[in-house]
């Protein structure tokens, strides 16, 4: 009671900043999860015989696991604050590179050197775009893009601007187009390559002088960190990253396309954004690229499924990419 004889309204510590801001984070890291779980429910009620068949639901977790081993690789140079668009370049390389050795020894090349052979091209290319970046001071977006451009040339000489198929090894394809349980192996490289790259960033020193980087690279240079040396291990996995991706497409389709890298390009940066707003907002994290990633899948099977026509796909990576920049800015100015 107060002097007055009234009543004072207790106070609701829902309305304390604190209190609000824990519970607009909390809102913020599952907001992602939330909407993965509506879209599910949605197309499921929708269209119950199609999206929820074994068939259909193994087909939306692999059709976008070769975009998503891309991003897995892509968000350890955007942790560092760095962008690395050589990767649709890397990409397309790696599919007519591994082919292309194998066309020209008609079938012979061993399968592990010529993976070997793709790798070690990739990682020289991650250092050429340190070196670009680091050292010549470009800009990091002109400097991958103008890479990109290059590594897709090259790959359009290898291959004489036509798709390469001949003497592509059984055993090859017989890996890319293994399944267990009716999963393409694919799925099983994102996942093992998904829990080492968790385990990096999250349970090892890279971690965080990767997210210190990112933040504010000179400040964390005069803190200690060897920042030139984390952005040259980022670019180098983006590549690698790249590279893997570039090599099970081949392994899967048994073909080599010059060009192929562009067309995943955009799912890749988009599942990489997305991703970083949910989970851990603000931040590149596996946890929700993963997320990101289902939520992209399952909405462009969905609309497929309800009829709509083959350009969903560019739309909804679009719309997706666009939305995780807008959240992202909204995060940044919320925080501040």
């Amino acid at each position: 009671m107060s002097v007055t004889g009234r009543v004072q309204p207790v106070s609701d510590a829902s309305q304390h900043p604190g209190v609000r801001r824990r519970l607009v984070s909390v809102s913020e890291r599952w907001v992602g999860v939330v909407v993965l779980a509506v879209l599910f429910i949605t197309f499921a009620v929708a269209l119950p015989g199609q999206f929820l068949s074994y068939n259909n639901l193994v087909g939306v977790i692999g059709n976008q696991a070769i975009a998503a081993i891309m991003a897995l690789g892509l968000i350890v140079p955007l942790a560092g604050g760095v962008f690395d668009l050589s990767v649709a370049g890397v990409m397309t390389l790696s599919v007519v590179s591994v082919t292309d050795l194998f066309q020209v020894t008609q079938g012979h090349f061993p399968i592990p050197l010529a993976i070997a052979c793709v790798c070690a091209g990739a990682l020289l290319v991650g250092c050429f775009n340190a070196f670009l970046v680091l050292k010549l001071k470009v800009d990091p977006f002109i400097a991958t893009l103008g890479v990109s451009s290059v590594l897709v040339g090259m790959s359009q000489l290898i291959a004489n601007g036509t798709t390469i198929t001949n003497n592509i090894p059984d055993a090859f394809t017989t890996f890319g187009r293994a399944s267990f349980w009716q999963v393409p192996i694919s799925v099983y490289v994102f996942i093992g390559l998904a829990l080492i790259v968790a385990y990096t960033l999250s349970f090892t020193p890279f971690g965080p002088t990767l997210y210190a980087t990112g933040a504010a690279r000179e400040s964390a240079r005069l803190a200690g960190i060897r920042t030139n040396r984390v952005l040259l291990v980022a670019f180098c996995v983006s590549a690698l990253g790249a590279a893997i991706a570039g090599i099970l497409f081949a392994a899967q389709t048994g073909s080599g396309p010059p060009g192929i890298g562009d067309s995943y390009l955009l799912g890749a940066y988009a599942s990489a954004f997305l991703g970083s707003t949910i989970i851990h907002p603000g931040r590149f994290n596996v946890a929700g690229l993963i997320v990101a990633v289902l939520i992209i899948s399952i909405g462009v099977n969905g609309l497929e499924l309800a009829g709509l026509p083959f350009w969903v796909t560019e739309t909804f990576q679009g719309v997706a990419l666009l939305v995780a920049v807008v959240l992202s800015r909204l995060e940044r100015r919320t925080a501040t």
